[in-house]
């Protein structure tokens, strides 16, 4: 038994021993390599978003009516002033042509008020010239002191009764008032009746029908100003730390080809919303605004795809990222190729992005490294670069 276990012990050094001598008669073992090299990179958070317009205007009823017709429709583009909803009020009608024949009258009395009021005036300037004549000949003696007094009762009396119908012409005018006011509300309400479009747009949402029987605060349509528009993306809360309000943003989309659109962090919400990705896998995302320096051919509800350079670095050393190992120790380190010969040397490393990393000590330009750095080859192993 243990002379066949040498046997099989001695079969597999000679294998290896063989594998060796053809990998040492080959140049060693093929892997891929590449040169540092000097360039630009940045770090980018890129995430889903979808188009939205910047502004939009949402219309509420504001009374119980009845919806008559909705001359557009979801989807629809209108200019500012189009009509989108038109709707009668039985109830309001009615409001109106009672104020309308409370006002008429009001207006009537008034009239009368303000005749009466005319033609007391004239009787007291003539009782008054009247009392005058008779004062003076009272004092001749040459009439009697009930002539006198019945000229002074004929003033007082007068004064009295104009008094009276000012005041009953003032409150007839504030009646007028009064219900001319209340008419101009209902004619403002009346108005509210036929909902037009507050700016020219896209008709995001109708939903009322023909017949439908609204209450004050129903939602009547929502119209977006495709003008100005933006994009809302939810990002991930640990990708953040980098994200400021007004960094560059990149945003492509299929529908833009290979058009690439510019824009500009707009707004980071205050706090993260809890959400479910397509896994099934609760994340914490914070809703991130961009706004756009042109729109293109997007429309809203597009999805698109947002880079957010958060930050960047020029002129530096920099190798593929999967390169780049980290040890137990929590240092980094790549595999240096010299003279076809491996020597794992720790590095120094800054920013990266999906594809790069910047190095910031332990190469130089022109140094040759492995691309993958986990094939993990031990020291000193011997090579055959192939370069792509």
């Amino acid at each position: 038994m243990r002379s066949s276990r040498k046997i099989y012990l001695g079969a597999g050094m000679a294998v290896v021993l063989v594998v060796a001598a053809l990998a040492m008669k080959g140049g060693g073992t093929p892997v891929e390599t590449v040169q540092v090299r000097r360039g630009d990179i940045a770090r980018t958070v890129v995430e889903t978003g979808y188009v939205q317009p910047s502004a939009s205007h949402e219309l509420y009823a504001g009374q119980t009516a009845r919806v008559i017709e909705a001359p557009v429709e979801t989807g629809q583009m209108v200019v500012r002033g189009q009509t989108l909803v038109v709707m009668e009020s039985p109830d309001l009608a009615a409001q109106i042509i009672s104020t309308r024949g409370q006002l008429s009258q009001a207006e009537a009395a008034a009239g009368a008020s303000r005749a009466a009021v005319q033609r007391t005036g004239l009787e007291l300037s003539s009782a008054e010239e009247n009392y005058s004549r008779t004062e003076e000949l009272y004092r001749l003696g040459a009439v009697s002191r009930v002539e006198y007094e019945k000229a002074l009762l004929q003033v007082e009396t007068l004064r009295q009764g104009l008094e009276e119908q000012n005041a009953l012409l003032k409150s007839s005018l504030a009646r007028v008032d009064s219900l001319e006011q209340t008419l101009r509300q209902l004619y403002a309400r009346e108005k509210e009746l036929l909902v037009t479009s507050p700016a020219g747009g896209l008709v995001m949402s109708l939903p009322v029908k023909s017949g439908q029987v609204l209450n004050p605060g129903s939602l009547l349509a929502t119209v977006a100003d495709l003008e100005s528009m933006e994009v809302k993306a939810d990002m991930l809360s640990d990708d953040l730390a980098g994200v400021r309000e007004g960094q560059k943003v990149i945003i492509t989309a299929p529908v833009l080809g290979g058009r690439i659109i510019a824009g500009r962090v707009k707004q980071i919400y205050p706090r993260a919303e809890e959400k479910v990705s397509a896994l099934g896998v609760v994340q914490r995302r914070v809703p991130v605004i961009v706004g756009l320096d042109e729109t293109a051919n997007l429309k809203p509800g597009f999805e698109v795809k947002v880079s957010v350079e958060t930050s960047a670095r020029h002129n530096v050393l920099q190798i593929p990222l999967e390169s780049v190992v980290t040890r137990a120790d929590g240092r980094r380190e790549v595999m240096v190729v010299v003279n076809n010969i491996v020597a794992r040397r720790p590095v120094d490393t800054g920013i990266s992005n999906r594809s790069d990393i910047e190095i910031t000590g332990g190469l130089e330009v022109g140094d040759i490294i492995v691309r993958d750095g986990s094939l993990g080859l031990p020291e000193k192993t011997r090579v055959k670069p192939q370069n792509k």
